[in-house]
């Protein structure tokens, strides 16, 4: 965890990352045009592509409303607050990841390891202090999954509404990683059914 903390952290204010520039820079267009404008519609400017700004609607921009929420809410730079966010996305998968390794039957010693690994794993580092909505996109899908698996298991509303919630916002935020994550969730449940 420390080692996490300390590899998300370092030059924490600093201006982006190499690696994926155009994503992030796209990203933190939006997120300035949204606050310049004030503008939290679907219907946001995205300066990249030429006239006219808007109508490229490439994913609901709930993670840049974050940004700009957080911003104006602690003074804080669009880049600070979306490397906040990330950040926080990315431990609050966490819990979400113990849960289903709980229910593959592992020792909490080996759910641990699990999570040891998954903080230490560079690329989560990178995607957890980039100016990039993927850490965002990523807790939502494996919330979804955990409350898909215990919908399947117990048949009770609450994990069919967790199971609903975190869904649609995984797709909304980024269809492409919560593509991943609804493979799995199908297979077990064809699993289950048969």
């Amino acid at each position: 965890l420390g080692y996490s903390i300390y590899g998300i952290t370092y030059h924490f204010t600093m201006g982006f990352m190499s690696g994926h520039e155009f994503r992030q820079a796209q990203t933190a267009i939006v997120s300035y045009y949204i606050d310049q404008q004030n503008n939290f519609s679907l219907l946001y400017e995205t300066p990249i592509m030429g006239k006219p700004w808007v109508s490229i609607l490439l994913e609901v921009p709930i993670y840049e409303w974050s940004v700009v929420g957080l911003s104006r809410l602690t003074g804080l730079p669009h880049v600070v607050a979306a490397r906040c966010i990330s950040a926080a996305s990315f431990y609050l998968m966490l819990p979400a990841v113990y849960l289903l390794l709980g229910r593959l039957e592992l020792p909490k010693p080996r759910r641990l390891l699990m999570l040891a690994l998954l903080l230490t794993t560079p690329v989560y580092i990178y995607y957890s202090r980039a100016f990039l909505m993927d850490a965002m996109a990523l807790m939502a899908s494996v919330w979804f999954l955990l409350g898909f698996v215990r919908t399947m298991e117990e048949r009770r509303w609450t994990w069919l509404v967790l199971t609903i919630v975190a869904g649609t916002a995984a797709a909304l935020i980024k269809s492409a990683i919560w593509a991943n994550w609804v493979l799995p969730a199908a297979a077990y449940g064809a699993w289950l059914l048969w």
